[in-house]
């Protein structure tokens, strides 16, 4: 009977290996990696165990987070493999979940902020119009703040389209 016990116990823990950080904690950090490698690498290892069997918001994080790690190393060779790693984390985010706006989110921010020549800025438009779209569907008051407050400041909105956000 003890074995059977400890079998199940052990099922149901190892079941759940990639505990699912907290999404504030989650956001606090990818806001802070943008000035602080320490965020940064917190990020990361927070998510180090999400996988392609994770929610489609902790692939996306984890494909920011491994981007963000790129804007902190110093081997371009290096860089350059955080970015690809990253790339193909964000992009499986969002063909798991294309209807998450903070997927979408995360991939604006993400391309709206890398340096041209990457060439990974063909969906800016596509994730402004969804976000813009989109806005009035969410319900996490903070999540709307954050992606308000950068819409706001965006250099790819108009500003016939930052004054609608205004009102939001």
């Amino acid at each position: 009977m003890k074995t059977i016990c400890l079998l199940i116990l052990l099922f149901f823990s190892g079941s759940s290996l990639f505990a699912d950080p907290e999404i504030n904690q989650l956001r606090d950090l990818y806001a802070q990696s943008a000035n602080s490698k320490k965020s940064a690498d917190q990020l990361l290892n927070l998510l180090k165990s999400a996988d392609n069997n994770s929610a489609a918001i902790y692939i996306g994080y984890k494909g920011a987070a491994e981007m963000m790690q790129a804007k902190y190393g110093f081997n371009p060779f290096s860089k350059y493999k955080s970015f690809k790693r990253g790339k193909v984390l964000l992009e499986e985010a969002v063909k798991k979940d294309d209807k998450d706006i903070e997927v979408r989110f995360l991939r604006f921010t993400i391309q709206t902020n890398l340096p041209q020549f990457l060439g990974y800025d063909q969906k800016v438009n596509d994730d402004k119009k969804f976000l813009l779209s989109h806005l009035s569907t969410i319900r996490d008051n903070k999540l709307k703040q954050n992606i308000v407050a950068y819409l706001t400041t965006s250099r790819h909105c108009s500003e016939q389209e930052k004054t609608g956000l205004k009102y939001e």
